[in-house]
């Protein structure tokens, strides 16, 4: 994986960030390109074009990205167009995305809203 290639074309406008194994954050990173959480995030993660959690990543709060794959754990809500969950990942927390992607062994514990947002539309009968 090029991810962290020294020769990587910054020019292209595409931005890494990494958490670490060895790093804890705590606050809330408005991240352009693309983010590698590796250690522990304690805050939200807003306009990302990529969110990759390692296996022994954890992210406590919530995530919004164009695409998130996650190896370890979330626990907060997450919005995506692409969201892909790896086994033995969890989420803990509302899902909101366009697609999903969950390996057996993936876990989820939260509510699910997959595809476009279907406008619930009632009408009440009784008045």
């Amino acid at each position: 994986m090029g991810f962290l290639k020294k020769d990587s074309d910054f020019a292209s406008g595409e931005h890494y960030s990494v958490v670490s194994a060895e790093c804890y954050f705590q606050g809330t990173l408005s991240v352009q390109g693309s983010l590698r959480v590796d250690g522990t995030l304690e805050g939200s993660v807003d306009n990302a074009r990529h969110v990759v959690v390692g296996t022994d990543g954890k992210i406590i709060g919530d995530v919004s990205a164009q695409i998130v794959v996650c190896g370890g754990e979330i626990e907060g809500n997450v919005c995506a167009d692409m969201l892909e969950i790896l086994a033995p990942a969890s989420i803990k927390g509302d899902i909101r995305a366009k697609k999903m992607i969950v390996e057996e062994g993936g876990r989820i514990a939260g509510q699910c809203i997959i595809g476009e947002p279907v406008e619930n539309k009632t009408t009440e009968t009784n008045q």
